[in-house]
């Protein structure tokens, strides 16, 4: 019996720190001043990696890769394209442009209630959450 008090502690440990990282990334606030919109693709689209969906650094074909965009993109709300493109936040805060014929409106045919909001998170990155109304 004495010898399973260490091995029950040492789960209740691995418990506790497993509970700890459990609550890991999470979103801190909104975003003010974004709106989410999601990639306007299809499964094919998405999964051609020698045409991926990317930022810009301007607002042309022409300006340089600013990386890859993901599922969901955080736009400067009530913003117009500019030569095609909108204006959005990387996931370090740095501005960058998509194509417009890239994103479309963000919806869960699922669960309509579902939302996404762009968000600061808990490590201080550009992301996103996902409130239901």
């Amino acid at each position: 019996m004495k010898t399973m008090i260490p091995l029950i502690a040492s789960f209740a440990l691995v418990g506790l720190a497993s509970s700890a990282s459990a609550s890991g990334l999470h979103a801190v606030r909104p975003v003010q001043g974004y709106t989410c919109m999601a990639l306007n693709q299809t499964q094919e689209q998405a999964m051609d990696f020698d045409h991926p969906a990317t930022f810009r650094q301007g607002p042309s074909d022409t300006a340089a890769d600013a990386g890859l965009a993901g599922a969901q993109v955080a736009i400067k709300t009530g913003a117009d394209p500019v030569n095609g493109y909108l204006p959005t936040l990387r996931t370090d805060f740095k501005p960058a442009w998509v194509k417009a014929s890239l994103v479309k409106p963000y919806a869960v045919a699922s669960d309509p209630k579902t939302r996404c909001v762009p968000a600061v998170m808990s490590n201080g990155s550009q992301g996103f959450m996902y409130p239901r109304d």
